[in-house]
């Protein structure tokens, strides 16, 4: 793939899903993110959101990921996992509680031009929401990201880097147990990290959350700390 249809991609995925006459708030999101490599062919992926709202004032989601991954080539891989997300909601009642159960697939192409990183993944997910009710629908999500060094060694097992990704949601079967509409979410997300090795990374950065409820179009500004290891 060239550079140039990569960045074009990417800065497409990112314009997606702008509208006018949004809901703003304010939120923090800590988010842990583990690949245990357990042979040649096979690694075990986890990860762990912890999400504030309304201002960072209170604790709002938890999201717990897990899934099998298998290498196909040093470059393609596919997975096969599970989710779990509990939320809270402020209402005029006090908090309204609500939990997820996803199974998900994905396939991803990941690679290397020069010392920058680039991936592009895609995930379909079946996503069981309980709220009042249990409701089904699948979802599809495409994501793509680009990390490159700033001021690193030579062969970028350690420095500081600049990272840009985005990652587009659609409904994509029942999406009248959603929102109504094909268009999901868009989450344009940009950070500044330091690779402490190969095997460890942290930043810190911004994400524009763009999503479509039931009841209006909201964007929510989330500052974002992301640990990531590889073992």
């Amino acid at each position: 793939m060239k550079l140039k249809h990569f960045a074009l991609s990417l800065f497409l995925l990112m314009t997606v899903g702008r509208t006018k006459g949004q809901t703003i708030e304010n939120g923090g999101w800590l988010f842990i993110s583990h690949t245990q490599k357990i042979s040649d062919k096979f690694d075990i992926l986890a990860d762990v959101q912890l999400r504030t709202a309304d201002q960072y004032r209170y604790w709002q989601n938890l999201l717990a990921r897990t899934a099998l991954n298998y290498n196909l080539s040093k470059k393609h891989s596919m997975a096969l996992g599970y989710a779990y997300l509990g939320g809270r909601e402020k209402t005029d009642e006090g908090l309204e509680y609500s939990n997820e159960n996803r199974i998900y697939q994905q396939y991803q192409f990941a690679f290397e031009h020069g010392r920058k990183e680039f991936s592009i993944r895609g995930r379909f997910e079946q996503r069981f929401v309980k709220e009042k009710e249990l409701n089904f629908s699948q979802r599809a999500r495409v994501f793509a990201s680009i990390q490159a060094p700033i001021a690193a060694n030579k062969d970028f097992s350690q420095g500081l880097y600049f990272k840009l990704q985005d990652e587009l949601f659609l409904n994509v079967q029942h999406k009248e147990k959603v929102n109504g509409s094909i268009f999901d979410q868009n989450r344009p997300y940009a950070a500044l990290g330091f690779r402490a090795s190969k095997k460890l990374d942290f930043e810190t950065g911004y994400l524009r959350w763009s999503q479509r409820e039931s009841d209006g179009d909201f964007t929510r500004h989330i500052m974002q700390f992301v640990i990531t290891t590889n073992f």
